[in-house]
């Protein structure tokens, strides 16, 4: 037999006892916080007592099948209980229509008396079980993170064992937003075009910054600028930038002598090869699974478990479906196999087959789909070298990418098209991203300047124009936070700002500076479990990092003001 349903009113019950039990929390932090300062409080006028009762309702107040009444009112004179003389608004609440009866199914033959069964052995006692934990583990009231006045409830399973699955974080205050650092002192830049990258996890962020003119490799540490290189231009993340491996972060930095690969935990650091010649801009350092790939001028090295060194002649390496693909002396390899042909564009894998933009005959460099057994062209029609701003991307089951504007191919009617040719240099500041089933980027149309556009894979359109006629908002750092879109828009009067994008537009979420002063200086930005990160331009104090706390944005923290 099925479990019967609970009735509406059951439900309603139970959707008032947790509503109850998440109110008594938050009072319960927000008291934690207050207790700490109650001697700097003052005794005020007594308030007047709300009550609340409910009475059953058949068959009137429209409720034919019956209900009950939701009574609320304030104690005037006292005594605890609600008068009706006292009672100021009522919400009735109804039951459902009772459903008509079914027919009557056909009447069953009657069974053969069964024989009796023979009484069972009473079982023994089982032992008392062990006492439960509390899902309690602690509070704490004071500092606490981005947040200066916070009140911390941390819950779990076991309070013995101390295990926090999930916490209420509440903030009495704004959380921390500003300017991170001053390493260059005073009106100096810290940033510059040659020094300016970074990676940000959720336990670590390094960055490359300037300091008595050399480029060094620095850490946040508790909102503290700490250096980590010696004081040498180190120049890390110059060709390669940063990426993250084995719990540690990998980058690029000169010895000296010549540029190498390097990595490190935030603590120390290690140099990891010892390559003959010194690591350009044109090697590539990829994720491949659970390996790391280097390529460079002689050859290839992957870190896993063990490195491997393959000497050869590689370029253009991609990878997806954790499946390395790159350019060879013989054609292109995927997987290991060798394909006629050459790879031009990064990769990704949809519906069996791996898609990239190549040249293999005498098209040019068109749209191909390859798997182990080898690749096919399917376009003839793009000019130029395509998918170099937005990528091959999968957006409603077509495959879209930039090309002299945006086209998409349709893999199961084998059809390319540009989906709205008034858009122009479609992805140049943000190339694209993936949110809400759509592809984001920024975008010229005619008589609008450059605002922010999207597509559905079907159709492209201009967003918002953000920045009225033809000025431009020019957005760029497209990133989704929590399960929000932000962007950095560049207002011709304000500046940089953060921008949360909306349905219907941009809303303005945190401008560093007062004047027309950058944000996202040298694509300086990235964001952790905490803060997002900024390069940013003061009148005073040229080039510096910045942070905006995302908390409130991201469901992390609940700020009162």
């Amino acid at each position: 037999m099925k479990d019967e349903k609970p009735s509406k009113k059951q439900r309603i019950k139970k959707f008032m006892a947790i509503s109850s039990i998440v109110i008594s929390l938050v009072l319960s932090s927000i008291a934690l916080y207050n207790t700490n300062e109650l001697d700097e409080l003052k005794s005020g006028k007594d308030g007047e007592t709300t009550l609340t009762r409910i009475g059953g309702l058949y068959g009137t107040h429209g409720c034919e099948e019956g209900g009950f009444s939701v009574q609320f009112g304030i104690d005037d004179d006292g005594d605890a209980l609600l008068d009706d003389e006292e009672v100021l608004d009522v919400k009735n609440i109804c039951h459902g229509k009772q459903g008509e009866s079914g027919p009557m199914g056909n009447r069953g033959y009657w069974g053969q008396n069964g024989t009796d069964g023979y009484n069972g052995i009473n079982g023994t006692n089982g032992e008392d079980g062990v006492i439960g934990q509390s899902s309690f583990i602690d509070s704490y009231t004071g500092p606490y993170e981005v947040c200066p006045k916070a009140a911390i409830i941390e819950m779990g399973n076991n309070s013995t064992s101390q295990h926090i699955d999930s916490s209420i974080k509440i903030c009495f205050q704004d959380l921390f937003s500003g300017r991170l650092t001053d390493i260059e002192p005073d009106a100096g830049n810290s940033f510059s075009t040659a020094c300016n990258g970074g990676f940000a996890n959720d336990d670590l962020f390094i960055f490359a910054a300037v300091l008595n003119g050399n480029c060094l490799l620095f850490k946040l540490d508790q909102g503290q600028v700490v250096q980590v290189s010696s004081t040498i231009d180190f120049s890390p993340g110059f060709n390669l930038g940063f990426i993250e491996h084995e719990n540690r972060i990998w980058f690029d930095a000169s010895d000296g002598a010549n540029t190498q690969l390097w990595s490190t935990d935030g603590d120390s650091i290690w140099k990891e090869t010892n390559l003959s010649s010194s690591i350009t801009s044109s090697d590539k350092l990829i994720k491949v699974g659970e390996e790391l790939v280097l390529s460079y001028q002689n050859g290839m090295t992957i870190f896993s478990q063990s490195e491997t060194w393959i000497s050869g002649t590689f370029s253009n390496i991609t990878s997806t479906n954790e499946v390395l693909i790159f350019n060879t002396d013989s054609g292109i390899s995927i997987d290991g196999n060798i394909m006629n042909g050459e790879i031009h564009s990064d990769a990704i894998y949809h519906e069996g087959y791996y898609w990239f933009m190549a040249s293999s005959d005498g098209n040019g460099v068109q749209l191909h789909r390859g798997d182990s057994s080898g690749i096919e062209r399917m376009t003839s029609s793009l000019q130029g070298v395509s998918a170099q701003l937005i990528s091959p991307t999968v957006i409603g089951g077509n495959i879209v990418f930039d090309s002299n504007g945006l086209y998409s191919f349709d893999p199961d009617l084998s059809t390319l098209a540009e989906l709205n040719s008034s858009l122009q240099n479609v992805g140049q500041n943000t190339g694209g991203i993936i949110h809400d089933g759509k592809l984001w980027f920024d975008c010229g149309v005619p008589s609008f300047g450059y605002e922010l556009c999207v597509s559905d894979g079907e159709n492209a359109w201009l967003h918002s124009d953000h920045i009225s006629g033809m000025d431009s908002s020019n957005p760029s750092n497209l990133a989704v936070i929590g399960d929000k879109l932000v962007a950095i828009i560049d207002d011709p009067f304000e500046g940089g700002q953060l921008h949360q994008i909306t349905e219907n537009g941009l809303e303005l979420i945190w401008d560093h500076a007062s004047g027309n002063l950058g944000l996202g200086v040298h694509d300086g930005f990235w964001y952790d479990d905490e803060m997002i990160y900024f390069i940013g331009d003061s009148t005073t104090l040229g080039l510096e990092m910045y942070g905006w706390s995302h908390g409130e944005l991201s469901g992390e923290w609940i700020v009162i003001h």
